[in-house]
């Protein structure tokens, strides 16, 4: 039997994602009611600390999440909860050493700390991985999401999966460009609730449908001991952690959302309030992979393969909450989908506009150019991406998008670590090429580890090489001290 399944209408689904559609216009609009340039930037920092740490589940758990970290049970086990155990460190250092950085400085953006620090090539460079990384990465994310939506949504009518792009971003823009962050606080925590009720539901599901619900849960292996592989899971802990310490605290996407608390303490509760929740959430993904994997293999349902005969695992849950679940399974799992694919892209907008703004607009600009424009056009830069990735019809494109983009975060980490950590000033002109310097060093060696390091490929531990690689190339750049 296909794995995906006929049994699902797709009018029903189409109607629900309306409803969902209709209440997250409702909360935007009542909260961003006379938004003001602070409330788009920073919420006026007044934001309730908790709804920042639920919308921040959300947020994290993009559609990609939702749909493939199931799918890794089948082929790896448990080994992706080492990376999470690395997340938990990663938020202590945003903790301890990064927000209380950033309220110091009374910053908008971080990234004007390395402009204050450095210079503002620093800061613009900073700005520029920034945006890169979001924006490719978040149109290859939605891309995914979107396609899977519209697989059960609208192919079944003939339309185009054009429409269901223009869509998706269509909603985005109109739920976050009046309010910015003072509206997103809002949005993102419904959004958050609901994913947590979705996920719970599907666990009831598969849960029900098994004898030994709880023997299958504990059966996946968890840590992995083979130095030489990916999954080696010391690497994965520092990997995680790298990721969360880069990609959450020298992300402006994520930290504008932290520097709408009212005070530093409110931020810092909200980061390890939310290194506890995320190693819950990302269990229970793990979870339903282990009781997906053991309902195909009790009910003898054959996976899902790609065109190329592979199997494609990231298809396994949604396979069988469409067909073998029941009707109201599918319609949970696709709400459960858009508020994972609605929340990871919509904070996008406002933290890149806003980086674009600070960092990078030219002063004579600033001020004449609106920054909801400045919204509108990077969700246009964004359709255009996706529209990209569709024509050129390549997978290996989408995987390259979504790796490539880790290696943006290395410079980041050098440029922070460096100014926190040392006193040593930077030639600021030869920072950007410092950077390209270092992301293309970290690209070649991860082509070729395998066979320079007999086996040895590299897995989450390329931001750390990555990183490294800046700090050394920079040492060439440092300015000479004048006796």
């Amino acid at each position: 039997m296909d794995a995906v399944g006929t049994h699902f209408p797709p009018l029903i689904g189409f109607f629900a994602i309306v409803a969902y559609v209709l209440v997250l216009f409702l909360i935007s609009f009542y909260r961003s009611r006379a938004a003001t340039l602070s409330d788009y930037y920073i919420g006026s920092h007044s934001s309730t600390w908790w709804l920042i740490t639920l919308g921040m589940i959300s947020d994290s758990v993009s559609g990609v999440t939702f749909i493939s970290v199931p799918g890794t049970v089948f082929s790896q086990g448990y080994s992706y909860f080492q990376i999470v155990l690395g997340y938990s460190l990663g938020y202590l250092v945003i903790t301890t050493i990064l927000l209380p950085l950033y309220y110091r400085t009374k910053v908008i953006s971080i990234y004007a700390y390395l402009g204050d620090r450095f210079g503002p090539e620093a800061q613009k460079t900073a700005s520029i991985l920034f945006i890169a990384s979001r924006t490719f990465g978040s149109a290859a994310r939605l891309y995914i999401s979107v396609m899977v939506l519209h697989q059960f949504l609208f192919a079944p009518y003939g339309w185009s999966p054009l429409w269901s792009f223009f869509f998706a971003m269509a909603v985005i823009v109109l739920y976050t460009v009046k309010g910015g962050i003072k509206s997103l606080v809002w949005t993102e925590a419904y959004q958050s609730v609901v994913l947590l009720a979705v996920i719970g539901g599907l666990g009831v599901f598969l849960w029900q449908k098994l004898p030994q619900a709880l023997h299958t849960l504990i059966a996946p292996q968890l840590f992995f001991t083979d130095p030489l592989k990916p999954n080696f899971f010391l690497k994965q802990i520092l990997g995680g952690m790298l990721i969360t310490a880069s990609m959450n605290g020298l992300d402006q996407n994520i930290m504008q959302m932290n520097l709408s608390c009212k005070r530093l303490w409110d931020a810092q509760k909200n980061m390890l309030s939310l290194s506890v929740v995320m190693l819950v959430v990302n269990f229970v993904f793990l979870g339903l992979g282990a009781l997906a994997q053991e309902v195909y293999r009790i009910d003898q349902i054959e996976l899902p393969h790609l065109p190329t005969g592979a199997i494609a695992f990231d298809r396994t849950l949604s396979g069988l909450a469409f067909g073998h679940l029941g009707i109201f399974a599918g319609l949970i799992f696709i709400i459960g989908l858009s508020a994972a694919t609605f929340s990871s892209a919509g904070t996008i907008l406002p933290s890149i506009a806003s980086s674009i703004e600070i960092d990078l607009m030219p002063k004579s600009w600033k001020g004449r150019i609106p920054i909801r424009f400045t919204h509108v056009a990077v969700a246009v830069l964004i359709f255009g991406l996706i529209l990209g990735i569709y024509f050129v019809q390549a997978q290996s494109l989408i995987d390259l998008v979504l790796r490539c983009s880790g290696y943006t975060y290395g410079p980041l980490i050098g440029l922070f670590g460096l100014g926190i950590f040392t006193s040593i000033e930077l030639q600021a002109k030869k920072i950007p090429w410092v950077a390209v310097g270092a992301i293309f060093f970290t690209a070649t060696l991860d082509l070729t580890s395998a066979r320079i390091f007999n086996g040895y490929t590299l897995g989450v531990e390329l931001i750390a090489v990555n990183a490294f690689a800046f700090v050394v190339l920079s040492q060439g750049i440092k300015k000479k001290s004048v006796p």
